[in-house]
């Protein structure tokens, strides 16, 4: 797990520019985006109903006619209207969320929507053109409003039908007026970054990590121990029990049920052979077996890469990763992982065994990397990944060895801008993602043991798992 110590040896109190620096991200989260949705016939029928108790918070994806919205594609605060055939006849009625999904044809998107509230009594637009002021052009669009547009359609509704303060005070609050911060900010931050990673190497897009949203409410106690793909609004629910029964599992081994699990699967496209089972547990002891945080397996090539975060603060311009106790015992884990690996991978190659005969070569033929990254408060509605550096596990041993990690005030430390090479996030998940990295299938059995028994229930922890499953080779290999 990526260790928790807040300041180094001589680290004092975070300075004021980061202070501020985390004030203003955490003031842009706070605007809501408003969109206005005119409903179609479907939608108008579908919407009022009362949704199944399997969806998660009454979501349903419904086609609806193809029009670019404006950027970025966020969760936005909808008011649905009745979609007259005469712009100025249309009615709001009803209030909720909305996703706009990608393009699903010629002329229609996929539009997700949850927390749908029917209007008592519809609410004209041409009611609200006074209030409005300038803005009211925009109660001629359709999908997301510009800011000062939808802050003031939101006024006009509150002063119009105040008995939808509470309801629209509610959406406001689970669309990212009040995103996690403090521990649990920083452990879903590191959470998306690990998901984001595997989609990235995968070779899928990072949109559904836009759609994240609080799985249960601020208040509610188990909220710290969520999941980050909890919040994810695809996949919640999987009736068939056979596909359950498979990605519960390692290949050829039968799995244990962590205490929390979230689990998503990914496809590349609809016709696509590969597919991403993704993983994500918290309170496990992965980290006391391996001291990992994220583990990327390609079934077919035989391959597992294993990541370590490992958090930079700011200090004054700089930002600083501090080693401590914790983190050595971590890296110690990690270096007898290596070892292994190393040496199951010899004995293949004297023996002519495995993918070692077969001339299937790695840049680098051990599991463990690290990844130094900043420390940023936790950005909903984004699938940005998190700025650092990827090192293998002996370049991050060897940085730690250099006279310049020497801190002022004693204790070792690495500073962002003195590490001379790295791979970036684009550069790690080709590299991943083509199997450049990672070990060979010598290793395969040992790695996955331990992977098995780092995600039974029993310990505090959290780590993100993806097993990319295809009959067919991943990138960058000749198919005979």
């Amino acid at each position: 797990m990526a260790d928790r110590k807040l300041l180094g040896p001589g680290g004092g109190d975070p300075p004021s520019n980061m202070i501020l620096q985390s004030r203003k991200i955490q003031e842009v989260t706070q605007m809501v985006a408003v969109a206005l949705v005119h409903s179609t016939a479907l939608m108008m029928e579908r919407l009022p109903e009362r949704p199944p108790a399997w969806l998660h918070r009454g979501e349903r994806t419904f086609a609806y006619p193809h029009k670019e919205w404006r950027k970025p594609r966020v969760w936005c605060l909808a008011f649905f209207t009745d979609r007259h055939a005469r712009h100025e006849q249309r009615r709001i009625i009803g209030v909720g969320s909305v996703f706009p999904g990608r393009r699903s044809g010629t002329y229609e998107r996929a539009l997700i929507t949850r927390d749908f509230t029917a209007l008592q009594l519809p609410l004209p637009l041409i009611d609200l053109q006074g209030v409005m002021g300038a803005s009211r052009r925009y109660l001629r669009d359709d999908g997301r409003m510009s800011p000062a547009a939808g802050e003031n359609l939101l006024d006009a509704v509150r002063h119009l039908r105040p008995e939808l303060n509470e309801t629209l005070a509610g959406l406001e609050s689970s669309l990212g007026a009040n995103p996690p911060t403090g521990e649990v900010g920083e452990r879903l931050s590191l959470e998306k970054d690990a998901v984001g990673t595997l989609l990235e190497t995968f070779g899928a897009d990072r949109d559904p990590l836009e759609a994240w949203q609080p799985p249960l409410g601020e208040n509610d106690p188990h909220s710290r121990s969520v999941p980050f793909l909890e919040g994810l609004p695809t996949l919640r629910q999987i009736e068939d029990q056979q596909i359950v029964h498979d990605y519960m599992r390692f290949p050829g081994m039968e799995g244990e049920d962590a205490v929390q699990v979230g689990w998503r699967i990914y496809r590349r496209s609809s016709e696509s052979p590969h597919r991403l089972f993704v993983y994500n547990a918290n309170r496990t002891h992965a980290e006391t077996v391996m001291g990992v945080d994220m583990i990327y397996v390609n079934e077919h090539a035989r391959s597992v890469a294993t990541v370590q975060y490992k958090r930079m603060r700011q200090s004054g311009r700089s930002w600083v990763y501090w080693h401590d106790g914790t983190g050595e015992r971590e890296l110690k884990r990690m270096e007898a992982v290596d070892e292994e690996c190393r040496a199951t991978d010899e004995w293949a190659r004297a023996n002519h065994q495995g993918s070692v005969a077969l001339g299937d070569p790695r840049l680098v033929t051990t599991p463990s990397m690290v990844k130094l990254c900043r420390t940023v408060p936790f950005m909903m509605n984004s699938a940005t990944l998190i700025p650092g550096m990827y090192l293998t596990r002996q370049h991050f041993w060897e940085l730690l060895q250099r006279p310049e990690a020497g801190g002022p005030s004693g204790g070792t430390r690495i500073v962002e801008d003195s590490v001379p090479r790295y791979l970036n996030n684009t550069t790690f998940t080709t590299l991943l993602r083509d199997g450049w990295i990672g070990t060979r299938d010598t290793g395969w059995d040992y790695i996955i043991d331990l992977i098995r028994k780092s995600l039974s229930p029993g310990g505090p922890g959290s780590v993100v798992v993806g097993m990319h499953r295809s009959e067919v080779p991943p990138g960058n290999r000749r198919v005979n």
